[in-house]
């Protein structure tokens, strides 16, 4: 464990965040004090405190080199630190990119809200192939495509999505729900599990891992 004063700096930027709400604040004392390895070495290592602490900065300013890191926080013992991994990692991964190309991923998650399917496609691909290597913009071109209920396609982004990112979660489970609506479900169940395995607390993945199984006794 990192020497406790280390981390009780962090600490007290936290609780004064938590009585302030002040996130801005926040982010501002604790980057101008620690840099992200520190961080990273408090999220696996710190006590309760300095571990929320860590993930949360990450999440406000930490780059894509954290993903495994964070992914790991998911199987913490305390849930809000989980809560918070959680959050950082969809923050990470939808800013991954250039400041461009992050911009435009926003407006094909408006599409998408909007359920504007094909334009959201579009924009995606043109994305995708402006950078091939912005695994959240095939993420969310496969979200567009299972909408539209192009499941294969959606599949397909998926797969690409864990080629770039293998902790990515919420491709696990896409590609599991369009595997589910394709009709093979033992691909379904085995991909269901690799998601748990990122996140071992969720309930709702281990219900359905557990209907999944069920059914196929």
């Amino acid at each position: 464990m990192l020497e406790p004063r280390i981390g009780s700096l962090l600490v007290q930027y936290y609780e004064t965040f938590l009585l302030d709400q002040d996130i801005e604040k926040f982010r501002r004392h604790v980057s101008a004090r620690y840099t992200e390895g520190t961080l990273a070495r408090l999220v696996e290592s710190g006590t309760m405190q300095a571990r929320r602490a860590a993930v949360l900065s990450l999440g406000l300013f930490g780059g894509f080199e954290n993903n495994a890191t964070l992914a790991r926080a998911l199987s913490d013992e305390d849930a809000t630190v989980r809560s918070l991994a959680d959050h950082a990692l969809w923050t990470i991964w939808l800013r991954a990119d250039t400041p461009e190309n992050n911009a435009t991923l926003e407006r094909v998650r408006d599409l998408i809200a909007h359920r504007l399917l094909d334009q959201a496609v579009e924009l995606a691909t043109r994305l995708v192939e402006r950078a091939p290597g912005f695994a959240e913009a095939y993420n969310q071109r496969a979200i567009a495509h299972y909408f539209w209920g192009q499941f294969e396609e959606s599949a397909a982004d998926c797969c690409r999505v864990l080629q770039l990112n293998p902790y990515h979660f919420g491709a696990l489970s896409g590609l599991a729900k369009c595997q589910l609506r394709l009709g093979r479900r033992q691909e379904a169940l085995e991909n269901f599990r690799r998601a748990l395995q990122l996140q071992p607390h969720s309930e709702g993945l281990r219900k359905v891992v557990a209907a999944l199984e069920a059914e196929g006794k």
